[in-house]
């Protein structure tokens, strides 16, 4: 009896125990975990705070109805996107710096013009390309200033053109470029000048100086100028020398009219009443040239009628002269030399 009371006792717990178990396992949260121990929700979720479709773990599959046992998965932190483009802008970037380095300026602003298209530009990258058109501008300086007229203008035009350009760097390629153009027809006009010069056409030769000067003052022409001077100096010396007189009046009087230094001109001046006072002695006595100095009028008219081409007309004006019977006229033709009387001398005397 005893042992039979016993085992009641304990199917008697059994039961009960069963019985606890009955209402949570009707009402548990349904559905069968995976191997995560995890499911997805699809009954009652908002009874166990989840939403439809939440995807949830179970705490070691326990079966109790507490909500605290269902734990929510722990998000996992998302890989940032790359942003290719901008990826794409750096590398681009990187190589502009290197032909900016390398001074090639235009493949610089190249690769930058790529950055703008991406719509990834930045500070840094305008800036560069500022210093970029700059440094071109320079280049184009220098070769303008050396005579390389087609690269310079080249540069300048693409400063124009570039649409990064500020207003005042294309200003600057503006006046450089018509500098250059008047630089050019300044040496058109030099060019031609040389060959009037080369010619012995001085009044054509100053015409085209005056002409460039108009143009602009520059010291290569003030250079030419003073270049042409010296020539026709030369060339008129050369001409008195050679008693070329008709040559020579010409060219002192270009010279005279031409030359700003008084000192200068006083000069040439003395060296016209020369030539004027031998054309004179030439056309009233037929003197020959080369027997004009060194002697007074009146040996030179007396000397022996073999060595002179003089003829009875001459020593009839002298003879005229002397009639006069004035001193002033006698002395002047006794004891003037004749290369006295052709620097002035005393041929008011006369």
């Amino acid at each position: 009896m005893v042992r039979v009371g016993y085992l009641s006792k304990i199917s008697v717990l059994v039961c009960g125990f069963l019985l606890l178990l009955l209402p949570f396992t009707a009402s548990a949260h349904p559905g069968r975990t995976d191997s995560n121990g995890g499911h997805t929700c699809r009954t009652n979720c908002e009874k166990w705070g989840l939403e439809y479709g939440e995807y949830h773990y179970h705490n070691g599959g326990s079966t109790s109805n507490s909500s605290s046992n269902i734990s929510k998965p722990v998000p996992s932190t998302p890989e940032p996107k790359i942003d290719e483009d901008q990826v794409k802008a750096e590398n681009y970037y990187t190589v502009a710096t290197n032909l900016y380095n390398s001074k090639n300026y235009k493949e610089a602003i190249g690769e930058l013009e790529k950055i703008y298209e991406l719509n990834k530009d930045s500070s840094k990258t305008d800036s560069l390309i500022q210093k970029s058109v700059y440094a071109i501008y320079e280049l184009a300086e220098s070769k303008a200033n050396t005579g390389e007229y087609s690269i310079a203008k080249d540069y300048a035009v693409y400063i124009k053109e570039n649409r990064h350009s500020n207003d005042v760097i294309k200003q600057k390629a503006n006046g450089l470029l018509k500098q250059m153009e008047d630089n050019e027809k300044i040496d058109e006009l030099l060019y031609k000048a040389t060959n009037a010069r080369d010619e012995k056409d001085y009044e054509e030769t100053f015409g085209i100086i005056q002409e460039a000067q108009k143009i602009k003052e520059l010291d290569k022409i003030k250079s030419f100028y003073n270049e042409t001077v010296e020539s026709l100096t030369s060339d008129a010396e050369e001409a008195f020398h050679q008693k070329q007189y008709k040559d020579a009046k010409k060219l002192y009087k270009l010279l005279v009219k031409k030359t700003d230094t008084p000192t200068v001109i006083s000069q040439y001046q003395k060296k016209l009443q020369r030539l004027e006072g031998e054309q004179l002695l030439q056309k009233s006595f037929d003197i020959k040239t080369a027997d004009i100095e060194g002697r007074s009028l009146f040996n030179h008219l007396m000397e022996d009628e073999n060595n002179t081409q003089y003829d009875k007309n001459i020593v009839n004006i002298l003879k005229d002269s002397l009639h006069v019977g004035t001193d002033n006229a006698r002395k002047f033709i006794f004891n003037i030399k004749i290369e006295e009387l052709l620097k002035g001398g005393k041929k008011d005397d006369a």
